[in-house]
């Protein structure tokens, strides 16, 4: 129990440090997701008007673009994160060091991503409150249950995480493939068919928690409407995704170590 406190301690203190200590690329992130959403936002919004969409559906549209932009961003950091730290610690060289530890290469991973994570939701939700502020559509944002769902369905993201963080074990340079999964993360944010969406749930990643939070931001709901199958699809889809993501990156682990990779970049 102490190790693990230690471990939880020394990886928050890490992740803020990290943010402290390079100012410039923190700022530059959070100043790269800003702009990239006011680009995209200010042009659907002027390709709606000429195209004579009406105001209330234009609003409503722009409304979940809001929303789904914020999502999607935690979702890519979720998931890169994992990969890019490993990528980091075999530039550093200090990745072998961490997979003779006690707790565990895959213990380490997860400890050092869910930190990362919480800190990342600080951003998130400063960016989203600038974005709110800056195009005047204002979700309705009741904090402590955004986060009760992001946390209960994050952890299929850092299940496909840990496969990617895993396939970097191996392979080393993989920043393409991991640019190539954050267009398939827009197909999550993006709402569905009627007659597929009960499905979509099921199947796709971090979806039956992405449809909650619609719900709450956009709908004005309330977690304590959600049915026992809505937390269940959320929590089913989060533990199916994580748990294979955790052997398939136990796998590549064993075959990094096997064939000496781990001391090597």
């Amino acid at each position: 129990m102490k190790r693990i406190y230690y471990l939880i301690k020394v990886s928050v203190e890490k992740s803020f440090k990290d943010i402290i200590r390079y100012k410039f690329n923190t700022i530059s992130d959070i100043l790269s997701f800003y702009i990239l959403f006011i680009a995209l936002f200010f042009g659907m919004k002027f390709f709606g008007s000429a195209m004579e969409v009406t105001p209330i559906k234009l609003g409503e549209t722009l409304e979940g673009f809001v929303a789904g932009y914020f999502l999607w961003t935690i979702m890519y950091m979720a998931y890169s994160d994992t990969a890019y730290s490993i990528t980091n610690d075999a530039n550093k060289g200090t990745l072998e060091q961490i997979s003779m530890s006690h707790m565990g290469l895959h213990n380490i991973i997860i400890v050092r991503s869910l930190t990362d994570l919480a800190v990342n939701l600080l951003i998130c939700f400063a960016v989203l409150f600038s974005i709110m502020a800056t195009t005047n559509y204002w979700l309705n944002i009741n904090i402590f249950e955004l986060i009760i769902l992001i946390i209960l369905g994050i952890f299929s993201i850092l299940g496909i995480g840990l496969i990617f963080g895993g396939l970097a074990l191996i392979f080393k340079k993989i920043q393409s493939l991991l640019n190539i999964v954050q267009y398939f993360l827009i197909g999550i944010v993006i709402t569905g068919a009627r007659e597929f969406e009960s499905v979509l749930t099921w199947i796709m990643p971090f979806r039956a928690a992405t449809e909650g939070i619609y719900r709450i931001t956009i709908g004005g709901d309330s977690i304590l409407n959600f049915s026992v199958i809505d937390i269940s699809k959320i929590i089913v889809n989060s533990a199916v995704y994580f748990i294979v993501g955790l052997f398939i990156f136990n796998q590549c682990s064993l075959i990094a170590k096997k064939r000496g990779l781990l001391g090597q970049y």
